[in-house]
């Protein structure tokens, strides 16, 4: 769009009717080149927007955003199945709205806020609400399935548990105690489950060992000494038979 001091003043008014801010960081973020080609033109941001007959003095960063305006923008972007918690709402989908609502909008915070607008606050919080109940009902549910409990195995498998646990009952042995469960018997458990590992190990090793030995005894080939071949190797010569006999035979004298 080629900016000119008429098209500038009609996109200041235009933003200015549909409740958008326009103080200078949010015009800023939200229409740079609006507020570039503005600085351009009239020389700054206030020029500008004066110049289109707003008042920028009394012009307030939250002034458009009422309850009603909150909750209606918080119903709009619900039914966009957008992500409703603080996090997604104050950093992407819409900055104004979540700053309004818990600065100018009279809300005590952002989850009354959502309550306002009839949603259920469990079901777009980012991080789920812990209480001590539900601290213990999930320790309980994980005891029920014969999951592990120890904390070791918690911070791997369920962190947010957890965390839950140390900050509601100020360590994981008191959420363990809380949840009617004795601490020192779930390290105790997997200490020693830890160390049968190995002892099996070592078990299954040496019987291996013991089958391959035993295989090794059946297929080797007989060894046939080489004394006893050389002995009966001897013994069937035919030559060596013929000396014997020529020994024995008696010598006759006289003959000549």
């Amino acid at each position: 769009m080629r900016w000119t001091r008429k098209t500038i003043i009609a996109e200041i008014n235009r933003l200015h009717d549909a409740g958008e801010p326009l103080n200078y960081s949010t015009a800023e973020d939200n229409h740079l080149n609006l507020v570039r080609a503005a600085a351009w033109h009239f020389g700054t941001w206030r020029r500008a927007v004066e110049s289109s007959g707003v008042d920028y003095q009394g012009l307030s960063r939250y002034q458009r955003w009422s309850k009603s305006r909150i909750v209606e923008r918080i119903r709009e972007l619900n039914k966009q199945n957008q992500d409703l918690s603080w996090h997604s709402v104050s950093k992407k989908i819409d900055p104004p709205l979540a700053a309004a609502a818990v600065r100018a909008g009279g809300f005590k915070s952002w989850r009354d806020a959502i309550s306002a607008a009839g949603i259920n606050v469990e079901s777009v919080a980012r991080y789920k609400v812990w209480d001590e109940a539900k601290v213990i009902k999930a320790i309980r549910a994980r005891k029920r399935a014969g999951e592990p409990l120890s904390s070791k195995s918690l911070q791997k498998s369920d962190q947010p548990l957890f965390s839950a646990g140390r900050r509601r009952f100020g360590s994981w042995d008191a959420a363990l105690a809380a949840a009617g469960l004795n601490a020192e018997k779930i390290r105790l458990r997997r200490h020693n489950s830890g160390l049968n590992a190995p002892r099996q190990t070592h078990a299954a090793a040496t019987q291996t060992a013991a089958s391959k030995t035993a295989v090794e005894k059946i297929v080797k080939p007989a060894t046939v000494k080489p004394a006893a071949n050389k002995s009966a190797a001897t013994k069937s010569t035919p030559k060596n038979s013929a000396t014997k006999a020529l020994k024995k035979a008696p010598v006759k004298r006289g003959a000549r």
